[in-house]
């Protein structure tokens, strides 16, 4: 895997949900130009850290533009358990569920197994731009 797109360019002054949301828009950055240069296993790390951190402003805005729906063990520093916390509390549309992400993870895993034969990257487009849409963040290349 070569390095991620935000590396040294983030602004060091920007708060949590700021660096969040700009290291989320590097990503889904770095990761087109991933997949145009053919580096899909790249492309598709990249994408699902744009997701990661898009989903973890969420737990920064907890409380203040948000009430997430969350039981006290629920570690929301895991990306799963987030992402199912995030469904529970409406921020993803009725049309998303828990197999979307599940999709996203385990096209993740294939790729770091170097398990893509059968990757079909219009089916994980489609995913990812949803769920990068509906937490607001810009996935148009």
């Amino acid at each position: 895997m070569t390095k991620m797109p935000h590396t040294g360019i983030i602004d060091e002054t920007l708060g949590g949900e700021q660096e969040l949301l700009m290291r989320a828009r590097l990503h889904v950055e770095g990761a087109y130009s991933r997949f145009s240069l053919g580096m899909t296993a790249d492309a598709i790390a990249a994408m699902y850290d744009a997701i990661s951190s898009a989903m973890q402003r969420y737990v920064i805005l907890d409380g203040v533009d948000y009430d997430l729906i969350r039981n006290d063990d629920d570690d929301v520093s895991d990306d799963e358990t987030l992402f199912r916390v995030l469904l529970k509390s409406g921020i993803f549309d009725d049309v998303t569920t828990q197999e979307d992400f599940d999709f996203i993870e385990q096209t993740l895993d294939d790729a770091f197994e170097d398990q893509l034969d059968t990757f079909d990257e219009t089916s994980f487009l489609e995913i990812t731009i949803s769920l990068l849409n509906q937490l607001g963040i810009s996935s148009t290349p």
